[in-house]
């Protein structure tokens, strides 16, 4: 079946509850993960015309509207009325919502396009890429972050929890992220604990509870742990596809932007994180 006529009910079901239930809008977080994840300067951002592909509640359409940028976000769930609240008081801003394999643009329309793990959460990521990249202008720069391919054995481990926690009812999956929140924290604390025999509890309990978010803020970690199990989709690629879809798309000064990133919350925020640009 072609992906663009794939069943992405269930995402749309979860991502409507997740972004209108948390509106976790973290201000020096947001900022400091836009820049990382994106590279975009002020300068990059006054008056360009922006996409935001995928923007769930909205608080990277915030950022850059507040950066200068004319900001167009776009998302596949009723998310986009949280994103409206966000940002009504910001000029420049426009919200649609649509479907990232057949987004409703014209091609070459956009200085700059980000997608922070949203990809990941499509029935093609590859397709829905390729979509995005024909939607800049000449010159254009889009980047991207996804979830980073696991191990053989974590892989086996995430597709287990996976193919229960995607048939269970998304009130269910509220209540269990609400409930393994302090697990979350404990993990955390394990991980961290200079006494190796605890550091290695807390990694036998981290690989067995994967998903569980590990953030240091209890109201984010409930979110990010339902973002890990609620989606029907969720892809993991390595650098190397990922930038074969950046290669594939015609894409020139292609640049991993993970080398040497420094996150906001340590051990937080790893990812496969790639940037190019569409020849002038």
């Amino acid at each position: 079946m072609p992906p663009n006529l794939v069943d992405q009910t269930r995402t749309k079901a979860a991502y409507g509850l997740q972004w209108n239930r948390f509106r976790i809008v973290r201000p020096d977080e947001d900022r400091a993960t836009f820049r990382n994840r994106t590279g975009l300067s002020d300068s990059d951002l006054r008056a360009a015309l922006v996409l935001d592909a995928g923007c769930g509640m909205g608080r990277y359409v915030r950022v850059a509207a507040e950066l200068g940028a004319r900001v167009v976000g776009i998302d596949l769930s009723a998310a986009v009325a949280a994103a409206r609240d966000l940002t009504a008081n910001l000029p420049g801003v426009g919200l649609v919502r649509g479907d990232l394999l057949r987004p409703p643009f014209e091609a070459g329309t956009f200085d700059h396009i980000y997608s922070l793990g949203v990809l990941d959460h499509t029935p093609n990521p590859r397709a829905a890429f390729l979509a995005l990249a024909r939607l800049l202008r000449p010159g254009g720069r889009i980047v991207i972050w996804v979830y980073p391919r696991e191990k053989p054995a974590l892989e086996r481990v995430i597709q287990i929890h996976r193919a229960v926690s995607t048939r269970l009812p998304l009130g269910l999956l509220v209540a269990l992220s609400h409930l393994t929140a302090p697990l979350g924290g404990w993990k955390r604390r394990l991980l961290a604990s200079r006494w190796r025999p605890v550091a290695r509890l807390g990694v036998a309990l981290n690989v067995l509870t994967i998903g569980v978010s590990m953030h240091p803020d209890p109201e984010v970690r409930v979110c990010d742990t339902l973002d890990w199990y609620a989606p029907r989709f969720l892809s993991r690629h390595t650098p190397e596809e990922v930038r074969g879809w950046f290669t594939d798309a015609g894409l020139v000064e292609i640049t991993d932007l993970s080398a040497g990133q420094v996150h906001y919350h340590a051990g937080q925020g790893n990812g496969v994180n790639f940037a190019g640009r569409r020849p002038a």
